[in-house]
């Protein structure tokens, strides 16, 4: 297979292997095989010696099937005692924290097997972000972990930089143990920056409770950055409801992963798409998919993106929370020091515009406790090849974009360095606040436009201002489409009018 061409998987259980499950054995056939499985293991309540087995088992029955797999966990995410009968433990608990562990005793037993592609820590950032929020519910708000240990500071910065260690650490013991790839699975479009540097895949979720496209958009941009592939989960959850899409959405989803230059695409789950002896309609769609796309030549991954429209930002993490006191609050990187500022916001409000709108500007996730509860959720907002570079972007990775926003507390010498060339040199058109507005310019109304070289400078006292919409309208693509731009080729899709779905235009 073409390293460029998509690989499409299947999130499984690893009782679905043990069980030998017949919904799961349609997708190990010949004809109408997964190229790669990611499996859930679930390894509490049980010995060292059970686990082994069952991984043992895992691996043995994929090889024969010549498909690989990612081992996933997120049990610990959710049970806060992980000591096993016999004295293992399955969640670091050193300086009030709580994380996933894997002994080395079980790593062992899944590095016998060659198709053992790595490690997923599913929802990391949900968990680092909202400090393990579940144990922190079911402990009713007597357990409140983080992930990692925070600091008394009010510098945002000082945690950024622990954070970023912290995460390096942790995959290097991972890696040390034998993983040979380390990998998220994201429901917030928040961290993948952070991760990519440190080695963690930047893996996506679709559906689920966000815009499929600005999760890509941000996801993206970690992996071009950073140099890393670039996964994609198509969630069948939606909130409290499962299956929660339809399954044209399913489709179009799979499909806009492929287009998208996605390297691996899988469906979360077979229990959504099956009853574990047959296929629901669900799995007929995911079928239909895999017969026609498994192996489909395409001759550009996400490597070859070329964005036009970018935003610049400080990972924060804020995508949103703040708006309840318990589920999503308001905190910074799982410090409750860090507060949520105006400035944390502008990048929200930068989306709002790149979208037509079609965003919210209180936040980029459905999850949001807001008007946009009562929304029906869509997968599809209008964009215009659009990506995320964080604070510490060069020349390189900016250079095709026409239309930029800087955005909150802390971009780089370097990064501002590089975009004010690509404003001389290339024509770029920056949207920024007073903050990042280079000498000689002065901003002293509400929105200013500044010429510089062939590009310009537009400061803003908000992205909100209904005028910049106008000042930059050429650039931000039509309403109702969604265009990428590959050094291959340029791809437009329209969108369906309930944001469902997309179609090549």
């Amino acid at each position: 297979m073409d390293s460029r061409n998509l690989q499409i998987g299947l999130h499984i259980d690893d009782r679905d292997i043990t069980a030998d499950s017949p919904a799961l054995n349609l997708f190990t056939d010949a004809e109408t095989k997964i190229d790669f499985a990611v499996c859930h293991f679930n390894p509490g309540g049980k010995t060292m010696a059970e686990n082994k087995q069952i991984a043992e088992k895992v691996g043995e029955v994929l090889s024969e099937k010549s498909i690989s797999f990612v081992c996933n966990f997120e049990q610990q995410n959710f049970v806060e005692d992980m000591s096993s009968p016999d004295g293992f433990q399955w969640a670091e608990k050193q300086a009030g924290c709580h994380r996933a562990v894997l002994p080395s005793e079980f790593c062992d037993s899944l590095n016998k097997y060659s198709n053992c592609d790595g490690f997923m820590y599913d929802e990391l950032e949900h968990c680092i972000i909202n400090r393990n929020v579940s144990i922190y519910l079911a402990s009713k708000l007597k357990k409140d972990l983080p992930v990692f240990e925070v600091i008394k500071t009010s510098s945002l910065l000082e945690q950024g930089e622990l954070l970023d260690k912290q995460l390096g650490s942790y995959v290097d013991q991972l890696k040390a143990a034998g993983a040979k790839t380390v990998s998220g699975e994201h429901v917030f479009p928040v961290l993948f920056h952070r991760f990519a540097k440190t080695g963690i895949i930047p893996n996506f979720k679709s559906q689920k409770e966000s815009m499929s496209n600005i999760q890509f958009a941000i996801a993206a941009g970690a992996a071009l950055q950073y140099k890393t592939p670039l996964w994609n989960c198509v969630d069948l959850w939606c909130r409290m409801t499962f299956p929660g899409h339809s399954e044209r959405e399913l489709y179009s989803n799979l499909e806009f992963a492929y287009y998208a230059g996605v390297n691996r695409v899988y469906v979360e789950a077979l229990s959504g798409i099956s009853n574990g002896e047959k296929l629901n309609s669900y799995g007929e769609t995911f079928m239909s998919f895999l017969r026609e796309y498994s192996g489909k030549e395409r001759n550009y991954d996400i490597t070859s993106y070329k964005p036009q429209v970018g935003i610049i930002r400080y990972d924060d993490s804020f995508w949103g929370q703040g708006a309840t006191p318990v589920m999503w609050r308001n905190m910074l990187l799982g410090n409750p020091a860090l507060k949520v500022k105006k400035e944390n916001r502008e990048w929200v409000h930068a989306f709002n515009v790149i979208t037509h709108g079609e965003s919210g500007n209180g936040g980029l996730s459905y999850d949001r406790v807001s008007l946009w509860l009562i929304k029906k959720h869509r997968s599809f907002a209008s964009m215009n090849s659009a990506v995320v570079f964080d604070d510490n972007s060069g020349y390189e990775d900016l250079k095709t974009l026409k239309l930029c926003f800087l955005c909150g507390p802390y971009i780089s010498e370097k990064t501002l360095s590089a975009v004010q060339r690509l404003v001389t040199e290339n024509g770029l058109t920056v949207v920024t606040k007073k903050k990042y507005l280079p000498e000689p310019f002065v901003h002293k109304k509400s929105i200013n436009v500044f010429s510089q070289g062939s590009g310009k400078w537009i400061s803003v006292n908000s992205f909100k201002n209904p005028a910049l919409k106008t000042l930059i309208e050429p650039l931000l693509g039509e309403k109702g489409y969604i265009t990428l731009n590959f050094a291959e080729k340029d791809l437009k899709f329209r969108i369906s009018t309930d944001g469902e779905t997309i179609k090549p235009v």
